[in-house]
């Protein structure tokens, strides 16, 4: 960890997340989707180690809410808005997508995890991930409020009951979806698209600077080997006792590839549109609490040796700049991979995918470090012009633990 609370081998994670999610919306996998959890997992960590900071900043508590959430608009909004910028201009000149004038109530709010009907009506690759990205605002939104207008110990087992309570709302909202005679398809996405169906995996990072984790847990790897074991046992015998499913086409855009039945080593009992033995309940738990005890063992100041060779591949420099620039290959890649290679290659199956998937990851990577540099840096310069930094000679009684770069 930096002298400023940056963390470099959370960008290789980050890095990983991305790659995982791209694999995944080119159907080289069918477990990508993980990374989407991942991101949650860390963004939770990130945030609420920020928030927890100042809560205990001296001060006053309307100038710690703008700090917040003005250093936050001004990483996330202009990418995000000016690439709806751009396709609003595409839709004025030339009506492409049709689809936009429906969405685009719910992707300017940042409620497109909302439309559930109409993500399944039109299976785009312009705005259906944009969902996972209002499920983070919602977050930005929402969290401030929690963490610095309560109690600390409230805030604690706020944490831990929003964690226990999850899962049980995930049942609930999959038992009313299955009453409407739904799809396993609708079923996976309702659960995954409801905000409040994902906040354990934001609370499970978030209890790691809360409650200290990273100073206090004297063996963090085992308690992630443990975690990874359970995980992937879980995935292997819902894998092994739920027949071999058909896969559904969920993203219409993208016609299966002629090897389209399930495979465990592409998805390890974690296909994502599956409903069997309740994994739409159980995997998001089991996921959380496998990408809480990695970070928690990244950052953990007792993990370090025995996770020395896990940081270093992390700290790559190439792997690095990938997480640095996540944020906008994200936003990019779907419909650089429709519009640019699907398009034009059109891959029949997983190999050609593969073969594909390099020069493919190398390209969304360009367009998004040349956003990142000529574009997105001239607002995240922006972020202590605003707020300044408290005065050096003001102590807070809380360390600092986290901070996003």
């Amino acid at each position: 960890m930096a002298g400023n609370g940056y963390i470099k081998s959370l960008d290789g994670v980050r890095a990983f997340a991305i790659l995982f999610v791209m694999s995944f919306h080119a159907r080289l996998t069918n477990f990508g989707w993980i990374g989407v959890q991942l991101f949650f997992v860390l963004s939770g960590f990130l945030i609420t180690g920020i928030l927890w900071k100042e809560k205990f900043s001296p001060e006053p508590l309307g100038f710690r809410f703008g700090r917040f959430w003005v250093r936050r608009s001004l990483r996330i909004f202009p990418l995000y808005y000016g690439y709806l910028a751009l396709i609003a201009i595409a839709f004025l000149l030339f009506h492409f997508p049709s689809y936009f004038p429906q969405f685009s109530p719910y992707i300017f709010s940042y409620t497109a995890n909302f439309p559930l009907s109409l993500l399944h009506k039109f299976g785009n690759p312009l705005f259906n991930h944009l969902w996972s990205l209002s499920i983070e605002e919602q977050f930005y939104l929402l969290f401030p409020l929690i963490i610095l207008l309560s109690p600390p110990r409230m805030i604690k087992g706020l944490l831990l009951f929003i964690i226990l309570a999850s899962p049980v709302l995930r049942y609930f909202v999959g038992e009313y979806y299955k009453g409407l005679g739904q799809s396993p398809l609708t079923i996976s996405d309702a659960v995954n698209f409801n905000t409040l169906c994902q906040l354990d995996a934001f609370c499970l990072g978030g209890l790691i600077p809360v409650l200290s984790l990273d100073k206090k847990i004297k063996r963090p790897w085992t308690i992630f080997f443990i975690s990874a074991v359970i995980a992937i046992s879980a995935g292997a015998v819902n894998y092994f006792t739920s027949g071999n499913e058909p896969v559904p086409d969920a993203t219409a855009d993208v016609p299966l590839p002629s090897t389209s039945l399930r495979d465990f080593w592409l998805d390890g009992g974690y296909y994502h549109y599956s409903t069997a033995h309740y994994q739409h309940v159980w995997q998001y738990t089991c996921l959380n609490l496998v990408f809480a005890a990695f970070i928690l063992a990244l950052v953990g100041v007792h993990g370090k040796e025995r996770f020395r060779g896990v940081t270093r591949l992390l700290e790559n420099n190439f792997l690095v700049r990938i997480g640095k620039v996540s944020y906008g290959m994200y936003i990019f890649h779907w419909l650089l991979y429709i519009y640019v290679f699907y398009d034009h290659f059109h891959p029949d199956n997983r190999w050609q995918i593969a073969a594909l998937f390099v020069p493919y990851a190398i390209f969304v990577y360009l367009v998004a470090e040349i956003s990142f540099r000529f574009y997105e840096y001239r607002f995240i310069k922006l972020k202590d012009r605003f707020f300044r930094k408290s005065p050096k000679n003001v102590k807070s009684p809380q360390p600092s633990t986290v901070k996003i770069p």
